[in-house]
């Protein structure tokens, strides 16, 4: 089978950056599903991009598509013949349509009946033709954001069309999108190449075509060009670069030919809070920002520019100067004006600030209330040598709304008013509470460092969450508009890992009750309520299904999960103890008496209590005596957070349950005898069931 390499160029003008290699990695994915849905055997493929070009590379692909037998299902065999057995009509015209002689028909069965059928070979075609062919409807079809129309042309695209690439091996794929046709010439640097450059379809020898022409098309070399640049430039000017991966992968679709370059700004905008030139460099210019040993700002920031001349390099810095010195004295100004009055005077101005409308009490002020009333619930239990510090931090935590900074920059809520309540000389402890409250703000990002922190951020997030869904705004599906699976998340991580100690129904139910008015409560809020949590349970499950198997993570939220910070240790521990060659036989024997006690719940009376003067096998004193033996070590062992010795202790009981469903007959005749061997059980599965539902594992 002959092989060669396919290599698909579109040439536009510059593409916006976040849609370079979205756009290329649609492409590579629609070239790809061509190929494989054609049954075109093909190698490695990749993707590469610029600002002015989206690029699909394959290796090894076939020159022909194989020849293939096609089934085909007619009609029904009840119209397809007639009495006497003959194909009729609708046979004839069926063979007919598809091309197969009238002997090739036959009867095939289906789970639908008998059909009439026919196998059709089928003649692979050239790939070039098959690509060709295809090519101009996927980049119709490719999914950009926004498509554009230029000239008198019909097409839409990302950009207008200036080339288009197409090569399999040496052969040219022919086909024509918005005028522009095919071939082997792709396009140069804008500004120092701006000719046609033949290219081949072998890569590396493309990527060096295109660098002889200022072009580094693969964004990975281009990163790693502006990484060392940035490294260097910033070792000279006797600081580090603030790490921002963000900016860096825009950066990388904005530039052909990347040239890092370093630029000043002058010492007296350090007044600034530093996240607010971090911010303003990094979203108006896609400027990095530089930190000196000690951690502070440096005066100077790291432009990547798309030349190559040192006097193109010297003018771009002098711009990027002069646009960054008119930026930050817009923020100066922006900080001067925020902070003529304390943070504390502009949280009134939230009462003209809408929160959510709907709401018995709509606005940020009222808001900010009822964080006062929830953080203080929480901290009263899980921090109370923290209030005074609570309830001002929960005061303050959303002023900054109201300031000239965050209006510009809505990311730096949080930071300004942290940077701000600083100034006023709040104490540490609140400050930091203002700073944090807000984390985490997606996944893997840091958690509140303090009880304070952590309470004030556990109801900010709760207060959304309720306020979502009393007015019914629950996720469905892909669509979740206000963020509450990452709210939910955070809450679940700062319960379990912050160690505040506190009951996930008692945060839910207080959040409720504060959003409702008290008359309301009684039916609607138990619905809410309820609600919130199996919302939670299932962001439980979909945390923990990352880590651990899906029965097993349903078995122990199903033994309960109030206490988030238990669900993990119990996951684990389990997890471990299920990796042991003992583990079938004992949660095969868990399950019995689970299912036992389940099927006869209804028989057994309230509060009937084991008696040992109904014991009458040896057996059931010795399961009695080993349970609760055995069940203080485990309860022990839970209240100590020590879930593998409570696990450990568990397996102890395995052989008294055993001994009891040898000898023990449960349903005997006797009721009270029965009531007593079920209540026995009932005991033993309340044990077991502190840990998880074993009638969920699946041993």
């Amino acid at each position: 089978m002959s092989l060669a390499p396919l290599l698909i160029e579109i040439g536009c003008e510059e593409i916006p950056a976040g849609v370079v290699g979205p756009g290329a990695e649609a492409l590579l994915t629609a070239i790809v599903g061509l190929l494989e849905n054609s049954g075109v055997a093909h190698g490695a493929a990749q993707w590469l991009g610029t600002p002015r070009r989206m690029t699909v590379h394959v290796t090894d692909v076939a020159l022909e598509q194989p020849n293939r037998e096609e089934l085909l299902t007619g009609p029904p065999i009840r119209a397809a013949k007639d009495a006497n057995g003959n194909w009729t009509q609708a046979a004839l015209g069926f063979a007919k349509g598809q091309g197969v002689d009238v002997a090739a028909l036959y009867e095939l069965e289906t789970p639908k009946g008998v059909y009439v059928a026919a196998k059709k070979q089928i003649q692979g075609v050239a790939t070039v033709q098959l690509v060709g062919e295809k090519l101009a409807e996927i980049l119709r079809t490719l999914p950009f954001p926004k498509r554009m129309r230029w000239g008198a042309r019909t097409e839409t695209f990302v950009r207008p069309i200036h080339w288009i690439v197409a090569l399999l091996g040496d052969a040219v794929i022919d086909w024509e999108f918005a005028g522009v046709k095919s071939g082997k010439l792709s396009g140069g640097h804008r500004f120092y190449h701006n000719e046609r450059v033949p290219v081949t379809s072998d890569l590396d020898a493309y990527k060096l075509a295109l660098l002889n022409v200022k072009v580094m098309v693969d964004p990975a070399q281009r990163r790693q060009v502006i990484l060392r640049g940035i490294a260097q430039l910033a070792a000279e000017a006797g600081g580090t670069w603030h790490e921002d991966q963000e900016t860096l992968s825009t950066v990388v679709q904005l530039v052909e030919w990347p040239a890092p370059l370093l630029g000043t700004f002058s010492r007296d905008f350090l007044e600034i809070p530093a996240p607010v030139i971090r911010t303003t460099l990094r979203e108006n210019q896609k400027l990095f920002t530089l930190a000196g040993p000690d951690g502070a700002l440096l005066p100077h920031f790291i432009a990547v520019a798309n030349t190559l001349s040192e006097a193109s390099r010297a003018s771009v810095a002098k711009g990027n100067t002069r646009v960054v010195s008119s930026r930050l004295a817009d923020a100066r100004f922006f900080v001067q004006e925020d902070t003529k009055t304390p943070l504390a005077d502009k949280v009134g101005l939230l009462q003209n600030r809408l929160y959510m409308q709907g709401l018995s009490e709509p606005t940020l002020r009222d808001k900010v209330a009822r964080l006062e009333r929830l953080s203080l619930a929480f901290a009263e239990l899980a921090c109370p040598g923290d209030l005074a510090d609570v309830q001002r931090a929960a005061l303050l935590c959303k002023a900054d709304l109201s300031t000239k900074v965050v209006f510009e920059f809505p990311e730096l809520q949080g930071f300004i008013g942290a940077d701000y309540a600083r100034r006023d000389h709040e104490s540490r402890q609140v400050v930091a509470a203002i700073a944090e409250h807000y984390q985490p703000r997606f996944a893997g990002d840091a958690l509140p460092t303090s009880g304070a922190s952590a309470v004030l951020a556990l109801a900010d997030k709760l207060d959304a969450i309720a306020a979502c869904f009393s007015l019914g705004l629950v996720p469905t599906g892909t669509q979740d508009p206000y963020a509450l699976r990452r709210a939910a998340l955070g809450a679940l991580r700062i319960l379990g890992e912050t160690g505040l100690g506190l009951s996930l129904q008692f945060v839910i139910d207080q959040a409720v009750r504060a959003m409702l008015p008290a008359a309301e409560f009684d039916e609607k809020g138990q619905q809410i309520v309820a609600d919130v949590l199996t919302f939670f349970r299932g962001r439980l499950a979909s945390l923990h299904g990352q880590e651990f198997p899906t029965d097993l993570v349903e078995a122990v939220l199903d033994s309960g999960f109030d206490r988030v910070e238990t669900v993990q240790p119990r996951l684990a521990a389990l997890n471990t103890l299920r990796q042991g060659d003992g583990f079938a036989p004992l949660a095969a024997a868990f399950k019995r008496i689970g299912n036992i006690v389940r099927k006869n719940a209804a028989e057994l009376p309230a509060g009937f209590a084991v008696q040992t003067s109904l014991f009458v096998l040896p057996a059931e004193r010795r399961l009695f005596d080993a349970m609760h033996a055995t069940g203080a070590l485990v309860l022990q062992a839970i209240a100590a957070a020590d879930y593998p010795a409570a696990c450990a202790h568990l397996v102890e009981l395995k052989p008294a349950v055993d001994g009891f469903f040898d000898d023990v007959m449960v349903m005997a005749d006797d009721v009270d005898v029965r009531h007593n061997r079920l209540a026995l059980l009932q005991g033993c599965a309340q044990l077991f069931a502190q840990l998880a539902d074993f009638a969920r594992i699946q041993a």
